[in-house]
C-alpha cells in the first residue's frame, strides 16, 4: 500500500487532535503511564495501517473504542497473571532514577522464590518470561505439548503466589 502527502497529513491532524485525550483516558483506565502511552501508539499505528478502511465520520469513535478495548484487554491479562507477575512487572518498570536498595531487594525476593519452584516447572518459567519464549517456542524446546507448557506456568504462578504472600 503506498502513502502519499495527503495520508501523512490527515493522520498527522488526526493524531494531534487525538492523541492526548487518548492517552489520559488510557492512563486512567490502566493507571500506569506507560502502559497508556504505548496502548495508544499501538492503537495509532493500527489507524494508520488501516486508514484506507477507517470511515472518517467513524474515526473519533473508532479509535476511542479501540483504546477502550485494549485497556481492558491490558487489564484482563494483568489480573490473569497474578500477584506474582504483578510483582515481576514492577521491578521491569522500576527505573535507573528509583531507589536502588528498594530495586535490588525486590529483586532479591522474586529470585528466592523463583528458585523454590520445582521442575519442570523452573525451567518452563525461565525460558517463558526470563528468555521470553512462546508456549509453543517452550514447548519445541523441550519436547513437550505447549497444553503441557501452559499447565506447568499455572503451578509455577499458583506456587509463586504462595510464597511471595508468605
Amino acid at each position: 500500500m503506498t502513502f502519499n502527502d495527503k495520508d501523512i497529513e490527515q493522520f498527522r491532524l488526526t493524531f494531534t487532535r487525538h492523541y492526548p485525550r487518548l492517552v489520559r483516558m488510557a492512563v486512567q483506565m490502566t493507571g500506569d503511564k506507560d502502559e497508556g502511552r504505548d496502548i495508544v501508539a499501538d492503537v495509532m499505528e493500527q489507524a494508520w495501517r488501516k486508514r484506507a478502511s477507517i470511515d472518517t465520520e467513524r474515526q473519533e469513535a473508532w479509535l476511542y473504542a479501540c483504546v477502550r478495548n485494549a485497556c481492558i484487554n491490558n487489564i484482563r491479562r494483568r489480573k490473569s497473571k497474578g500477584e506474582a507477575v504483578a510483582r515481576l512487572e514492577t521491578l521491569a518498570r522500576i527505573s535507573a532514577h528509583g531507589d536502588g536498595a528498594d530495586h535490588e531487594r525486590l529483586l532479591q525476593e522474586v529470585e528466592a522464590a523463583a528458585e523454590e519452584i520445582t521442575e519442570p516447572e523452573k525451567t518452563i518459567v525461565r525460558l517463558h518470561y526470563y528468555e521470553h519464549l512462546t508456549y509453543k517456542e517452550t514447548a519445541e524446546r523441550l519436547g513437550i505439548s505447549p497444553e503441557t507448557v501452559k499447565k506447568h506456568i499455572r503451578l509455577a504462578l499458583k506456587t509463586l503466589r504462595t510464597i511471595i504472600k508468605r
